[in-house]
């Protein structure tokens, strides 16, 4: 593990610049792709619906084991890559998104895509600590807001793209769903040799092994208020796309009259692709400024939604799924902002993982609603139930927002004073 952990001592300072140019599209390509193949079940929901005879509550619960390997990852490995290194950790989410993509290939019953979603869970899980993290320390110099912001964005951009190519390859039969699975393979081999071919930028045995397994949610007491108002715009957002994870190819049958997997994953992608867009775009902008504005048009727009299902309004529907993506990814985005300005090196890992985590095991809350108390419910209470989830987070976050705004902390006070301040100048 130590040839992980050591420096490049480059001479020539353009090789310098390459080399590290590398190593944050390396780790950059590492996250994407995790998503990109975690999200080949998306549209493959509407096939193994037919083929496996799924029902309303094993649907779901494919979406809760992904999150339970996820939230299992994050609460005991989260700073995994504060001992070996980011790189080890990278490799280690690339070896369980291959494993869960050959479990898929062999899957036969519910109990298989349990098992594989799992798996992605854990992968997307390293993914959400070490890989991020290790985006964010090898952003380009005079641009540290483009790793924030493709931290952010990163999973919605992987999801966006694995959504698209996995349902059109699959409705229009270019290769058979185990050969679909048997290419992500493929490519998490390529973006392997990538990462070890890039620097690391976490020392070997920084911290002692023993502290890093021990769980514990790994925030500074300075941070614990910023915290809550991102973990709030986290979890809100990730529980309604979640929900689409899992029921897009319902969905698409009560809009558009269509459930094959071309049409869940247009669906989906109708929320995701907004959302990774503006996640990115977003980057730019002072979060004390964007935050209200976006979580307000999230709670809209959600609730249109769900009356556009009701109504069976497709054009409506459409529109309204955009605008919740876009707000979301833009939550996202300026949230995290919000709580990394002034993180060091060390704390890095430890606060993104805390905050994945707390979205993982939130947004998870209400597939797991659907899947074992209200299995037999109709959209309409779904609907109904969701409404009042994104009402839960426009005031919690909006809550958190003022009260600290008119009562700050030094810390809080960084954040409302100047958002892109601070010694990491994210």
């Amino acid at each position: 593990m130590a040839y992980f952990a050591r420096k490049s001592l480059l001479d020539d300072g353009s090789s310098e610049k390459e080399f590290h140019l590398l190593s944050f599209l390396s780790a950059v390509a590492s996250l994407i792709s995790c998503f990109v193949v975690s999200s080949v079940p998306i549209p493959m929901m509407a096939v193994w619906t037919q083929t496996l005879g799924l029902t309303t509550s094993q649907t779901a619960m494919t979406v809760v084991s992904y999150f339970g390997g996820c939230v299992a990852t994050l609460l005991f490995f989260a700073r995994l890559s504060n001992f070996f290194g980011r790189k080890p950790v990278v490799l280690f989410a690339l070896l369980f998104g291959a494993a869960a993509s050959l479990c898929f290939s062999f899957a036969e019953t519910s109990t298989g895509l349990y098992v594989g979603r799992f798996l992605q869970g854990l992968s997307c899980g390293f993914a959400s600590s070490a890989a991020m993290s290790w985006v964010v320390d090898t952003a380009p110099p005079g641009k540290a807001w483009l790793g924030t912001a493709l931290t952010a964005a990163g999973p919605n951009i992987g999801l966006s793209i694995g959504t698209f190519f996995a349902g059109l390859i699959i409705a229009e039969n270019v290769l058979t769903p185990a050969h679909l699975f048997d290419a992500t393979v493929v490519l998490l081999a390529v973006i392997a040799g990538f990462v070890f071919a890039s620097r690391e930028t976490m020392r070997f045995g920084t911290e002692a092994l023993g502290a890093v397994l021990i769980p514990k949610i790994a925030m500074p007491r300075r941070l614990w208020r910023i915290f809550g108002l991102s973990a709030a715009g986290f979890v809100g957002t990730w529980g309604l796309g979640s929900f689409f994870q899992g029921f897009s190819a319902q969905l698409s049958g009560l809009v558009f009259g269509g459930a094959d997997a071309l049409y869940a994953a247009v669906t989906y992608l109708l929320l995701i692709l907004p959302n990774a867009a503006a996640g990115v775009l977003i980057g730019r902008f002072s979060p004390k400024r964007v935050i209200p504005v976006v979580i307000t048009i999230f709670l809209v727009s959600g609730t249109t939604v769900f009356a556009a299902i009701a109504l069976e309004s497709a054009a409506v529907f459409m529109v309204a799924v955009a605008f919740v993506g876009a707000c979301g990814g833009a939550t996202c985005s300026t949230t995290l902002k919000f709580l990394l300005v002034d993180t060091t090196l060390r704390e890095r890992a430890g606060v993104i993982s805390a905050l994945y985590l707390s979205a993982y095991v939130g947004s998870g809350l209400p597939n797991f609603a659907v899947g074992v108390l209200a299995s037999n419910a109709s959209m309409s209470v779904i609907s109904a139930g969701f409404v009042v989830w994104m009402a839960a987070t426009w005031l919690t976050v909006m809550g958190l927002y003022v009260v600290m705004k008119r009562n700050p902390t030094p810390a809080e006070a960084l954040r409302y004073r100047d958002c892109r301040a601070g010694r990491a100048k994210l």
